[in-house]
């Protein structure tokens, strides 16, 4: 007789994680719901990633260890390969360096099973920084992207896939972090998975290709803790001006394919323009790496000025602000001074530096 297929598939891709998998583990170990199965995915990580999964996995049958022999390069890629082993209706791809609540599988899993038309379910995110202190929920990054908007994500919502392409991930990924979230695996396979040529925004163009098919749901319960750290994929994808020829690519795919109205496209490319310009005192423009990034900003600022022509102002003040930054620092005034500008303007500035 063959064991009946688990409802869940949770899938941990990990690469270099070996600080935080024992508490990912735990956290997916005492989940509520328990009908499971736990793939480990570890893509060639050179420190003791490996044997904490293998040891972590041992003596629990429907866990399973698939390390790559050579790193694939890209998360999503490992996404995908979840996707191919996985045997159950819903996929949750847990992310090796963050934490769940033990609810987190029990209410999104009720979330899907109520609407079959559904294939994205996810809560509500803290973020946490490395050693786990709750910094704030993502809530703060919705009221500064959406305005008045963001109260749909104070009391939840549910929404044609359609409509939140057009309206809302036009101009931020909603989904912040996927760990947060939990997907309908016929769907995530009919679409043909996620696109291992992306860097960083893989996720955001997945989570568009899974809404043309599908409707979303969001619970604002505080159900995933989402790790901010210096060793993430964000913060390597920021060291060039690759990931902002995503960002237009994504916002270029919406405007062809949704036909979002005018004033809101328009502000969706000046949200780009403006992360650009911030990015650019960020980047690594050693010796090494200094040709390539010249071509790549180059190629965007010309995009940027036919798009959005003040964005050449932009640049000098992100110089000056960053500047201002740097003395703020040093006199020990720049976290006190942005808890205080987050109070008075919670829409202009954000309580801390993620």
């Amino acid at each position: 007789m063959h064991e009946r297929p688990p409802l869940v598939t949770v899938a941990v891709p990990n690469y270099r994680h070996a600080r935080y998998l024992k508490e990912r583990l735990e956290s997916i170990a005492n989940q509520t719901f328990t009908d499971v199965e736990v793939l480990l995915l570890d893509d060639a990580s050179p420190d003791e990633s490996l044997k904490i999964l293998t040891e972590f996995a041992a003596g629990r049958p429907r866990w399973s260890v698939h390390p790559n022999d050579q790193n694939s390069g890209s998360p999503f890629a490992q996404w995908n390969k979840a996707a191919a082993l996985a045997r159950g209706t819903y996929l949750w791809i847990a992310e090796s360096d963050d934490v769940a609540d033990p609810m987190l599988l029990e209410v999104l899993v009720r979330e899907l099973e109520s609407d079959p038309g559904l294939g994205i379910a996810y809560a509500q995110s803290m973020l946490i920084d490395e050693q786990g202190t709750a910094l704030h929920t993502f809530d703060v990054h919705y009221r500064y992207v959406y305005g008045d908007e963001a109260q749909r994500w104070e009391r939840g919502y549910r929404n044609n896939g359609e409509d939140e392409i057009r309206q809302y991930m036009l101009l931020h990924n909603v989904v912040p972090n996927a760990s947060g979230a939990l997907f309908r695996l016929a769907t995530f396979r009919e679409v043909g998975g996620a696109d291992p040529t992306w860097k960083l925004n893989g996720d955001w163009m997945t989570y568009i290709k899974l809404l043309e098919r599908s409707s979303i749901a969001f619970v604002p319960e505080v159900l995933n803790y989402f790790r901010i750290h210096p060793h993430t994929a964000r913060q390597k994808a920021n060291e060039t001006g690759d990931v902002y020829r995503e960002l237009l690519a994504l916002v270029d795919y919406i405007a062809a394919h949704h036909h979002p109205e005018r004033q809101r496209l328009r502000r969706a490319y000046r949200n780009v323009a403006a992360w650009w310009t911030h990015s650019l005192y960020r980047q690594d423009w050693r010796l090494g790496r200094r040709r390539a990034n010249i071509r790549v900003n180059w190629a965007l600022f010309r995009r940027f000025m036919a798009l959005h022509p003040l964005v050449l102002l932009h640049i000098p003040y992100e110089g000056l602000v960053r500047l201002a930054v740097r003395s703020l620092e040093l006199l020990g005034l720049k976290e006190p001074l942005r808890r205080t500008l987050h109070r008075a303007f919670p829409k202009h500035f954000m309580p801390r530096a993620t």
